[in-house]
């Protein structure tokens, strides 16, 4: 561990002394206990690369974050495609403005990259719980973590321009029909405080966003399987914890779960996020810096632009889609998670999850995009016709539980399996009938991507995902951390919807076919159906 003695004792004791009482919320870890991140490639030629991202440790005491204290200009962002020449020159001027700041400034953009170096690549251990590292992707962290970043990232750029009311853009690569499914052309032009170098040189314009980015096919199948994996990912993503994620509480270890503990990202994470985030990066350096890595993903500029749009889709998810308003979790441990960030005048401030999830409240709004339309509205066709599983039974493909009693599966890169659905009917008080995949492990060294259908035996990584068929995508990031690149995560598909478009919402067994694109091993502990 390093340590920074830069700060009196008694201040120490003040900010970063760690609590020793039972509470399960997520806490500000020791600042001063901060880990280099040792990047390893995996592939020749070998190479490794340590990284400090160790965050500036104040010389006053924090603040704690009030509404009445950080007063906000209402502002509203807009999509990037849409915005005029003079506002995309208000928006290089700001990022001018923090790149030009000295790196230990809180304020630099050095520094708000190693924000999310920080926290998203074990730099820290856990309060309360020092054996643990902290992490805030994989769980219902995720969402409230990112909207607090983009708030304090957006205040600081405020204040260099002496704008308060200038906001961020939304890169809305959802939107296939009006020029949002590109990388949004004022991050393109080299030399400007946009650009980033280290981005895929065939993903720019006009190529079309994959948001799945193992989709295969030409413009009109891009869109096709676009317009599925959103309706997936967000319309049919009912529960908060489907689509925020699961519990994450002081002690969860992503390094080292069980099937019992293991945490569960969502899939507004895992899917459609986590796949932009592969498909912008370079794939000719060795974790597909800078995007398609959290370590260096945020020293893109286009990274608070791709967020932006996440963070505009909690909105739409909570407020604006068929059957009414959605909630976010409710429990205690998740509304008094606390988190460290920097404001505008360079001073630390402490926040509650619980204060970030109306973003009214924060100044923050998005205009409606009339786009949206074609994926909350989406109707897959069906390719399939009956039940597979005689099919599947004929061809030898066994039936698969729940763990523990399957063992070990290696998934290889496509792998199918009859399972039992429920034998009693959905309680009224369900909302979503759920595939759990059990305990699935593997190392994140590189990209890897799990494809998922239901009805379909024979899928595999180059079939079409427009279908009703398809389940969703579970994209796994790699990580520099050489010892926590391990991970352990239950994953979690919604197939009420599914099933009743392909017409088995009635059978005792479906079929379940797994496809994996990548180098990396998979293993799982077991399925699961189950009504939640």
């Amino acid at each position: 561990m390093i340590i920074f003695p830069c700060v009196s004792p008694l201040f120490t004791l003040l900010l970063f002394a760690v609590s020793t009482g039972s509470a399960s919320p997520i806490g500000v870890p020791d600042l001063q206990q901060c880990e280099l991140a040792m990047d390893a490639s995996p592939t020749d030629p070998t190479m490794t690369l340590t990284l400090n991202c160790c965050l500036p440790i104040p010389s006053h005491k924090p603040r704690v974050f009030s509404f009445h204290k950080y007063k906000s200009k209402p502002r509203v962002r807009q999509a990037a495609h849409t915005v005029s020449d003079d506002y995309i020159a208000k928006y290089t001027r700001a990022y001018e403005l923090m790149k030009a700041l000295p790196d230990d400034d809180p304020r630099s953009f050095h520094t708000q990259a190693d924000i999310h170096c920080a926290f998203c690549n074990f730099a820290y251990s856990q309060a309360g719980n020092g054996s643990v590292p902290l992490q805030v992707h994989f769980s219902w962290l995720f969402l409230p973590w990112h909207r607090w970043y983009l708030y304090w990232h957006e205040r600081i750029l405020q204040s260099l321009l002496g704008d308060p009311t200038f906001a961020l853009v939304f890169w809305n690569w959802d939107d296939q029909r009006d020029g949002g499914n590109v990388m949004p052309a004022m991050f393109v032009p080299n030399g400007t405080a946009l650009y980033d170098m280290n981005r895929n040189q065939n993903n720019l314009p006009p190529a079309l966003v994959k948001l799945r980015p193992t989709t295969t096919g030409n413009d009109s199948a891009i869109v096709n399987q676009n317009l599925n994996d959103m309706y997936q990912d967000v319309v049919t993503a009912t529960t908060a914890e489907l689509f925020m994620g699961g519990a994450y509480r002081t002690g969860t270890d992503l390094s080292n779960s069980t099937v019992l503990d293991a945490p569960l990202g969502g899939t507004i994470e895992d899917g459609v996020h986590n796949g932009v985030h592969f498909w912008t990066g370079d794939p000719n350096l060795p974790l597909v810096q800078d995007m398609g890595t959290f370590t260096t993903a945020s020293r893109d500029p286009i990274f608070y632009a791709h967020h932006s749009n996440v963070d505009r889709l909690w909105d739409k998810w909570k407020y604006d889609l068929p059957g009414g308003r959605r909630a976010d979790h409710d429990d205690s441990d998740f509304l008094d998670a606390e988190f460290y960030f920097y404001d505008e005048t360079a001073s630390l401030v402490k926040v509650k999850v619980r204060d970030a999830l109306d973003n009214s409240k924060l100044g923050v709004s998005y205009p409606t995009v009339a786009a949206d339309e074609l994926w909350v509205n989406y109707d897959p066709p069906v390719v399939s016709n009956g039940s597979a599983v005689p099919l599947a039974r004929d061809a030898g493909i066994a039936t698969i539980g729940a763990s523990p009693e399957n063992g070990t599966i290696f998934l290889g890169s496509s792998w199918s399996a009859i399972v039992k659905t429920p034998s009693s009917p959905r309680p009224t008080t369900s909302k979503a009938t759920v595939l759990v995949i059990q305990g699935l492990e593997v190392t994140r060294q590189s990209f890897v991507s799990l494809t998922a259908f239901i009805n379909h035996p024979y899928a595999n990584t180059l079939t079409d995902t427009s279908s009703a068929e398809y389940i969703g995508s579970f994209n796994i990031i790699p990580t520099a951390n050489v010892k926590h690149r391990h991970l352990t995560a239950n994953v979690k598909f919604e197939i009420g919807d599914n099933m009743q478009r392909v017409g088995i919402a009635q059978e005792p067994e479906v079929v379940i076919t797994m496809a994996v694109t990548g180098v990396e091993p998979i293993s799982i502990q077991g399925l699961l159906i189950d009504y939640e």
